[in-house]
């Protein structure tokens, strides 16, 4: 057959709609690419778990580590996935000199080959979100291409296998985090000379990462966290009514929230319950922190907030309470008006920086910093059509892990 090319980009079908079909009908599949994210994985992991499973069907996986980008979670994920099946092999590549940077993805069916290269990492971002664009050829195995590429594969085996890959990717993981422990990583800069808008973000980019979310495995259905905070409500209703809780019932009451060990997890935000086991030693400043929130959730938002953190403070300086913060406070507020107040950790905030806001730091916010934060997230919210600021929340901590994949 003579051999055909055509052009692959990420408007209209994406790149990772093209690879997954490849996937589904070929034999034999072998990447070649610079990283690998979590996100990437996450898109192809059900389709190779399935490929892997069929007798005869072999892949290959070169995956690059320079500067750091590749995930060492998805390395091992991977794997995982092929190590005991027979026919796969993961290789990871790392140069003496500049970095492994291809992205070639092959596919084999039969006789017939295609073949996929250009600019498009194995990543969220390369695989869906950015401008990307890439050569399909289709061939045949004896065409010169097909045979320059396998060529070329066979020299990366010969020139990166080791037989003990678990033991490497681990020895990566912890030179990885050493590096990142030391050195203090600002965000990449972005020039973008249309990015301005009322909101003062990347509202187009933030657009585009909200289409792909509502259709992941990472979508979070917005009754389902409704449901949990009604329940948390609850908890939290029954904790401010009583005068006497025993520890075990305050820990039956306010374990779920945060997710101790043990209980089914109510609120959202990550870590939450890292500090709050110190929380059970101080029921009645914590029971006062819900009744004045509750007894105050139709003021401003400024206003309530100024009021609950100042509470807090006191109490804090009196050592009358330990292990609760500005999250718990936004937690509480969003538990019981949802539609008025907006969750605050790190991961909004460090989102909406990359896309183009700039806050002060969160251990500094006063009432009207919470009020412009709040009202900023409540413009996505109704340009995205959500309802709640449970689905923001949720919807940003999906755009907290793939911008800073970038």
């Amino acid at each position: 057959m003579p051999d055909t090319i055509t052009l692959l980009t990420n408007t209209g079908e994406s790149h990772i709609d093209e690879i997954l079909r490849l996937i589904e009908k070929s034999e034999e599949i072998i990447f070649a690419v610079g990283f690998l994210k979590d996100s990437g994985l996450n898109n192809i992991q059900n389709s190779i778990k399935d490929f892997t499973d069929n007798a005869g069907a072999k892949s290959r996986y070169y995956i690059g580590t320079g500067f750091g980008e590749t995930s060492p979670k998805a390395l091992l994920e991977l794997h995982k996935i092929i190590k005991k099946k027979p026919g796969h092999q993961l290789v990871l590549c790392t140069p003496k000199a500049g970095i492994f940077h291809p992205k070639v993805y092959y596919f084999r069916s039969g006789n017939k080959t295609t073949i996929i290269t250009g600019s498009s990492n194995l990543t969220e971002s390369g695989m869906r979100v950015n401008d990307e664009v890439s050569i399909k050829l289709e061939s045949t195995i004896d065409s010169e291409y097909s045979k320059r590429i396998l060529n070329y594969f066979d020299d990366l085996t010969d020139q990166y296998f080791v037989e003990n890959l678990k033991e490497l990717i681990t020895q990566y993981k912890e030179d990885l985090d050493n590096h990142n422990s030391n050195y203090y990583h600002k965000p990449k800069f972005r020039f973008r000379p249309n990015r301005k808008n009322d909101l003062d973000i990347d509202l187009p980019r933030l657009k585009e990462y909200y289409k792909y979310y509502i259709e992941s495995d990472k979508f979070i259905e917005p009754q389902y966290r409704e449901r949990k905070y009604e329940q948390a409500k609850s908890n939290l209703d029954r904790i401010s009514s009583f005068d006497k809780l025993t520890k075990e019932e305050f820990h039956n009451l306010f374990g779920p929230l945060v997710g101790h060990s043990g209980y089914q997890k109510l609120w959202h935000s990550g870590s939450i319950h890292r500090k709050t086991h110190k929380t059970l030693d101080y029921i009645p400043a914590f029971r006062e922190i819900v009744r004045i929130a509750k007894s105050n959730i139709d003021k401003e938002i400024n206003v309530v907030f100024d009021i609950v953190i100042e509470f807090l403070k006191s109490k804090k300086k009196k050592k009358e309470i330990s292990g609760i913060g500005l999250n718990i406070i936004a937690e509480i507020l969003m538990t019981y008006n949802p539609r008025k107040f907006a969750n605050i950790n790190d991961n909004p905030i460090a989102s909406l920086e990359l896309l183009g806001k700039k806050f002060k730091p969160i251990q500094s916010f006063k009432g009207f910093d919470y009020e412009e934060y709040v009202e900023l997230l409540n413009s996505i919210k109704i340009e995205l059509g959500m309802k709640t600021f449970l689905e923001v929340d949720s919807f940003f901590n999906y755009v907290y892990w793939n911008l800073i994949e970038e």
